[in-house]
């Protein structure tokens, strides 16, 4: 039953008691003012409700639009023209923090730096120079050697330190200095072979060392 034939059915209840003289006098108007008031009331709290699910919704959607349009901080630095902290826009990219920072310097090495990077807030964008690039190109090539160095257990006779050489039978002190010397003047040994035409390493010293060293050129 719907609340339209509800209210029929419980005004006919009551007309009928009415002319039974069963009803108090002024009953009918109390209940029809007592329905009125509980519908007006129902449809208050429908309103109400309605309004706040609508408030609910307008609150989220503001802070998913605060957080698209939120900020970030990066710091950059190295070979820049104004290496600092810089505020940028959420989804940012490298470059325009580049931008901010005076652009590169002339001797950055920019192949190094990809400026389509997308930056997020607490970045550190550092910019090496040609020299750093290159010394660290040498660093890890030499950290490789080495490695390879302790794998096969020889000695690569064209970066050993004096050290390393002296630990080669019948290297001492002045053949170690001997063998540095030689390779820094003639670029480096293309065999290992060469060793001896260093002053004082014959062909019994070569016999002796021949299986502990190798050339990495």
């Amino acid at each position: 039953m719907n609340k339209l034939n509800k209210t029929a059915y419980m005004l006919l209840l009551w007309a009928l008691i009415c002319l039974s003289g069963c009803a108090p006098k002024g009953s009918t108007k109390m209940y029809l003012d007592a329905k009125v008031q509980t519908e007006e009331t129902h449809e208050k709290k429908k309103s109400g409700n309605k309004e706040t699910a609508q408030q609910t919704v307008s609150d989220e959607n503001g802070g998913a639009d605060a957080a698209q349009s939120g900020s970030c901080f990066v710091y950059v630095c190295g070979a820049v023209n104004r290496p600092g902290v810089f505020e940028l826009k959420t989804g940012s990219r490298v470059y325009e923090a580049i931008a901010l920072a005076g652009g590169l310097r002339k001797d950055a090495y920019s192949k190094g730096l990809n400026q389509a990077a997308q930056i997020k807030d607490g970045d550190m964008i550092e910019v090496l120079t040609k020299k750093e690039h290159k010394e660290q190109t040498e660093e890890t090539k030499a950290a490789m050697e080495s490695k390879e160095e302790l794998q096969d257990g020889l000695i690569d006779i064209n970066t050993a330190s004096k050290e390393e050489l002296m630990t080669l039978h019948g290297i001492g002190q002045a053949k170690a200095a001997d063998i540095i010397a030689y390779r820094e003047s003639s670029g480096g040994f293309q065999t290992p072979e060469e060793i001896m035409n260093v002053n004082g390493i014959g062909e019994g010293v070569y016999a002796r060392i021949q299986d502990k060293i190798k050339v990495i050129r």
